[in-house]
């Protein structure tokens, strides 16, 4: 499958602030691939990935499409597609899980209901260990509780994958593992998306096929690490080569 923002802008208004947030933005993540959305603060990465999982706040007004596998998804219609079509790891891992119940009892709950990975598969690709499933969420470090929402995003074998900073949280190492299973996840067929500013660990480590570049909303670039690091614009430019 495939996953698809067209035309898509999305304006938030509290009644105290106001603010376009994404503008026409076109975006493709193709089955089969690793597509790194990088961009500084305020850039939308975060909007995008909220887009392409039904989680835009109540804010939030839209317009534009989102399309899975080339169909428009409705309001309606991601209860049926999270999860098991589309798999979503949050920028905070503990926002991914009860707080009330051990990280163990929550990924065994998905083991049962989606039947797709065994809950040893998910952890293991997740470099999740064994004795931190048996914590409450908060009792987990922030590396082991990102590394949960991964293993949790895995087990239903999601078609779409939207990780927003998977490594983040973890060491160099940890971290290279971790992208190691995001690019073994997509070799699967797997259309992943990663949020991330790890330019050396994606271009050094051959994680990313395809690079998009956003600011203020905006896509301003989108090719692969070799061909944005061509680019005539100086920051693009120098934000890819930083990490050849």
């Amino acid at each position: 499958m495939t996953a698809e923002l067209r035309s898509f802008t999305v304006h938030i208004d509290t009644g105290r602030w106001s603010e376009t947030v994404l503008t026409t933005v076109g975006l493709l993540v193709p089955r089969g691939r690793i597509t790194a959305l990088l961009g500084g603060p305020g850039a939308g990465k975060t909007m995008v990935a909220y887009a392409l999982t039904g989680r835009l706040p109540g804010t939030a007004q839209s317009r534009g499409e989102v399309l899975i596998d080339g169909r428009a998804v409705p309001d309606d219609g991601w209860p049926e597609l999270r999860g098991g079509t589309v798999g979503y790891i949050p920028q905070e891992g503990v926002t991914a899980f009860d707080p009330g119940k051990t990280v163990g009892a929550q990924l065994r709950e998905l083991e049962l209901h989606h039947r797709a990975w065994s809950m040893q598969q998910a952890c293991t690709a997740a470099h999740y260990p064994e004795y931190a499933a048996e914590l409450l969420p908060h009792e987990n470090s922030g590396g082991q509780i990102q590394r949960a929402a991964l293993a949790a995003a895995l087990l239903p074998a999601p078609s779409v994958l939207i990780a927003d900073s998977p490594a983040a949280s973890l060491d160099r190492e940890t971290a290279y593992h971790v992208w190691k299973s995001l690019r073994d996840y997509a070799d699967t067929g797997a259309a992943v998306l990663a949020i991330s500013n790890d330019v050396p660990m994606l271009t050094a480590g051959g994680f990313a096929d395809r690079m998009v570049i956003m600011d203020a909303g905006r896509i301003l670039a989108a090719g692969s690490p070799a061909q944005l690091a061509e680019s005539e614009d100086a920051h693009v430019g120098a934000l890819i080569r930083s990490g050849l």
